[in-house]
């Protein structure tokens, strides 16, 4: 039996230089992982209540690299479904 340590399964890797709206009917490859990274995010809070992360650690969790776990940590406090604490951790609002 071997365990397997690490984010190989799904890495999401975005650059922000990158555009991050859809055109029309046609949805941005960068744009739906974008998405697909706020679902995740968004899903692990509500699936653990009392989840209290660093950006670090939510980075090492989900597999993202730091500008994306950035720029998803924040959107989710713009949107009022986590608050930052006192110590840079974030816990859902």
């Amino acid at each position: 039996m071997s365990l397997q340590r690490g984010c190989s399964k799904r890495e999401i890797t975005v650059t922000m230089s990158q555009a991050i709206e859809t055109t029309g009917a046609q949805s941005h490859p960068v744009a739906d992982a974008f998405t697909e990274a706020l679902r995740r995010a968004q899903a692990e809070f509500m699936e653990m209540p009392g989840l209290l992360l660093t950006e670090a650690q939510a980075a090492r969790l989900w597999c993202f690299d730091s500008a994306l776990c950035s720029r998803v940590l924040q959107t989710l406090v713009e949107e009022h479904f986590l608050i930052r604490t006192r110590n840079a951790s974030y816990l859902r609002a």
